[in-house]
């Protein structure tokens, strides 16, 4: 397991800020819009939250599961808000802590769907952790065919999708899942031309800035 983060047995969150997205500690004001979220149909086909969730649900998570998570060093989960209002865009943090490695895991509502927030939030969690836990890869999951979380972590410079069937576990069930892959030393942006489906709207595919 990677070193601790400086705090964490005493649930000490480092707040990270970009001036317009700010990952800070969850607190209780953000159980109504965290449980919104997580009902949310998309979060219900792409994550692994429960369905039919709810506040009671939400408080559960806020405050217990992520600080003893957080103590123990399993998971670091942020509360993702707008800098300015301190509305909860979604969460964003690392899993399956193992050896030197992480996963990636997030979930924000439909209300931060293109503003940015999610990429934002990503990179200000990115460029802490890899040298604040030594990391030297985080990992993407993604469940097929969920597009969307897949173009995201190609924003940010994941690279060598590898689609293998039946390795995320989803509420008890098995199902197909997109790993990619970013070394600590690897740029934060596409290193190749997008290889999914064009953007609506768009003549055809989309290529690497």
């Amino acid at each position: 397991m990677p070193a601790l983060l400086a705090g964490a047995e005493h649930y000490d969150v480092p707040v990270l800020d970009d001036g317009t997205v700010r990952l800070r500690r969850l607190e209780p004001r953000d159980v109504p819009q965290l449980a919104l979220n997580c009902a949310d149909p998309a979060a219900a086909e792409f994550t692994t939250v429960p369905l039919g969730y709810t506040e009671d649900d939400a408080r559960w998570y806020v405050g217990q599961f992520v600080p003893e998570a957080w103590r123990a060093g399993r998971e670091y989960n942020w509360a993702a808000v707008d800098a300015a209002t301190d509305r909860l865009w979604g969460t964003v943090g690392l899993n399956a802590l193992r050896g030197t490695t992480a996963d990636v895991g997030l979930n924000f509502g439909p209300h931060a769907r293109g503003t940015g927030a999610a990429e934002a939030a990503c990179r200000l969690l990115l460029d802490h952790a890899f040298p604040a836990l030594g990391l030297t890869y985080a990992y993407w999951m993604a469940k097929v065919p969920n597009w969307a979380s897949r173009k995201l972590a190609w924003k940010l410079g994941f690279r060598s999708p590898v689609r293998i069937d039946g390795f995320m576990e989803q509420r008890g069930a098995s199902v197909d899942a997109w790993i990619l892959t970013l070394a600590a030393g690897d740029p934060r942006t596409p290193t190749t031309a997008w290889d999914g489906p064009p953007a609506p709207g768009s003549a055809g595919p989309e290529r690497r800035p």
